[in-house]
């Protein structure tokens, strides 16, 4: 009997430092912004004027690029795996581009 009285109050004992250790720290964590409001942070950063800016500069670039690889697919002494490649990078950059919403 005293063996089990014993086991339960230790039993308790670890269960509580647990719950108090893994409060503490998810407090700390928080704190430090590492969990709990950064998907507020996130939503505000995407409807940022920075975020909008950084957008529109990516497109210009990857419109930019899609021109340069355009003209130069329209040279005739290309080898075929010369097209291909380029191709392929015109492939990427369309698809890069409909990732950033246009």
């Amino acid at each position: 009997m005293e063996y089990e009285k014993t086991y339960f109050v230790s039993w308790w004992f670890w269960s509580l430092f647990l719950i108090i250790i893994s409060s503490i720290i998810i407090t700390g964590l928080s704190y430090l912004g590492i969990i709990g409001e950064t998907i507020v942070e996130r939503k505000v950063f995407e409807n940022s004027y920075q975020k909008k800016a950084s957008d529109e500069d990516a497109l210009s670039t990857y419109d930019a690029q899609l021109s340069i690889l355009q003209r130069r697919l329209r040279h005739q002494n290309l080898s075929e795996n010369e097209r291909i490649e380029i191709q392929a990078q015109i492939d990427a950059i369309t698809i890069l581009k409909s990732s950033k919403g246009n």
